[in-house]
């Protein structure tokens, strides 16, 4: 392509030794050759007036008019119409006149009116004189780059705005020596100061006195430098001295070219948990407690109980025939309580054990634990000639001794609460082994049943339902076999209705593992 440069021009840009030329005085069409030939960049000229003098290739691939379109054109055309309106052509050209150069980054227009990002330098072109003839402008397309770049500034953007708006994290930033420089709404509302109060203080002034003597704050920065991360718990300090407990995490932050610059902090106010898990750790002393006065009162209250029992019985044996029918009725209450009394100490008993003992949990078979309930309750089973029907149940992961106490009280209970002219039955079913891993059973009865209403109640410790007051029992059993499933990461429910029968619903994970997780 031939350039259409004015012959006094090209003698002047010839004849310039200025730097702000840019040409090549000991061979000027060598560099004509060169500047046309380039593609990557826009190389042009303007007369001083601003109108086009000179077009190379890369010119006519970024603008996409031909030289013999555009040149004698005023280079305004290259610029948006709101660009235009602000005489912005004009500014460039009277800044590169009066400071040696203008540069800038922003949109320019190709002849299809497309829009594309630009970067353009004018540099002014002077005579031997040092009078102005006119302007070099070179253009390049950075519509990629700066895309990229814009993508990037609005994730930055987005990400800093999510960072200070999270409330529930005090997330600020560090520099290498300690001393903050960011600060969020978390950390504001955490440490009750403002980031004008912070900003440049170093990060030490949120430990207790004791913390900073011990230089804690300088421990810790100097563990996250050398091992890239530092997490704690301890005290904190809010404005004003209020204490809390935190969970606080420091993580190194480095360069493109792995250089420590900082550190990035984050603390979370975990004051409630703390507190919650301190009322578990005395619950489980007191727990502790409540087992050894339940097994002492237990073995204390039992030889007096067995010695009224026997009594009882021994005077109902020697003395029946004498004693009057108010007499006998009187002797079988007697009987009759104190038997109650001993169910209530083993029941209580159960309840403390299931409540504080670790979980001891292996491989069960729930169709050896239902044998084995069957056969220590046979002389239950035949007095009412119940039929258990067990169908074939999963082995899980369980404590095997709290599964026979589980599966013993449901049979119990539906061996109690049986129908006096109806045969019991009770079957045991597998009635799917759901997400998770979770093994569903049920145990159905055809006893007397109790009002749906009493669904959730009737798992409350020494819970009585009015349609069981004349049977004997404590009330606990239920509430044992709750607390076994919830042991076990488990459920249970019931449903029945009054002289239908009752259906209570154990779901248990087969891996416990996989549940406590």
């Amino acid at each position: 392509m031939t350039t259409t440069m004015p012959k006094a021009q090209n003698q002047a840009v010839t004849a310039n030794k200025s730097p702000s030329a840019h040409v090549n005085a000991a061979n000027p069409l060598l560099y004509q050759r060169l500047v046309e030939s380039v593609t990557d960049y826009a190389i042009y000229m303007i007369s001083v007036d601003g109108h086009v003098s000179s077009w190379n290739q890369g010119a006519q691939r970024f603008k996409g008019y031909t030289a013999e379109e555009i040149i004698g054109k005023h280079f305004s055309c290259f610029y948006p119409a709101e660009a235009r309106a602000r005489n912005k052509p004009q500014r460039a050209l009277r800044i590169a006149r009066t400071e040696g150069r203008f540069e800038d980054r922003d949109w320019r227009v190709r002849k299809n009116g497309e829009r594309f990002r630009a970067h353009v330098v004018i540099d002014p072109i002077k005579d031997e004189c040092g009078e102005l003839i006119g302007f070099a402008k070179i253009t390049r397309d950075i519509t990629e780059s700066w895309e990229k770049e814009q993508a990037l500034i609005e994730s930055e953007r987005r990400f800093r705005m999510l960072v200070s708006s999270v409330t529930d994290y005090a997330i600020y930033m560090l520099d290498l020596g300690g001393h903050i420089n960011s600060w969020n709404a978390g950390a504001q509302r955490f440490k009750n100061r403002t980031e004008e109060e912070v900003l440049g203080k170093h990060f030490s002034m949120f430990y207790t006195p004791e913390d900073r003597r011990n230089e804690k704050p300088q421990r810790a920065l100097r563990i996250a430098l050398e091992h890239g991360r530092f997490e704690d718990t301890g005290w904190r300090v809010r404005k004003g001295g209020e204490a809390f407990w935190a969970h606080v995490i420091i993580d190194l932050i480095r360069d493109e070219q792995g250089e420590p610059v900082g550190f990035a902090k984050i603390t979370r106010d975990i004051t409630e948990r703390r507190e919650a898990e301190l009322r578990l750790r005395n619950l489980a002393r007191n727990n502790q407690e409540l087992e050894q006065f339940v097994q002492i009162a237990s073995h204390d209250l039992r030889e007096p109980l067995r010695k009224v029992l026997a009594f009882s019985d021994l005077l109902e044996y020697e003395e029946g025939d004498k004693l009057s029918q108010d007499g006998k009725t009187y002797l079988s209450n007697i009987s009759s309580a104190t038997r109650r009394m001993r169910g209530l100490l083993d029941s209580l008993l159960s309840l403390s054990r299931v409540t504080t003992h670790g979980d001891a949990f292996e491989a069960c078979d729930l169709n050896a634990v239902i044998d084995e309930v069957k056969q220590d309750m046979a002389l239950s089973l035949q007095e009412k000639s119940a039929v258990i029907t067990c169908q074939e149940l999963p082995t899980i992961e369980a404590d095997p001794h709290q599964m026979r106490q589980l599966f013993q009280n449901l049979i119990g209970n539906s061996i109690k609460y049986a129908r006096d002219t109806v045969t019991p039955e009770i079957t045991i079913r597998c009635q799917a082994v759901r997400a998770k891993n979770v093994a569903v059973i049920a145990v159905s009865d055809n006893g007397i049943g109790f009002d749906p209403s009493y669904n959730e109640r009737i798992f409350g410790v020494f819970e009585r339902l009015h349609t069981r007051d004349a049977y004997e029992g404590a009330g606990i059993g239920l509430s044992v076999c709750q607390r076994i499933c919830q042991r076990h990461h488990g459920d249970i429910s019931a449903n029945a209705k009054l002289g239908t029968g009752a259906t209570f619903t154990v779901s248990l994970p087969v891996k416990q593992k996989e549940a406590a997780a």
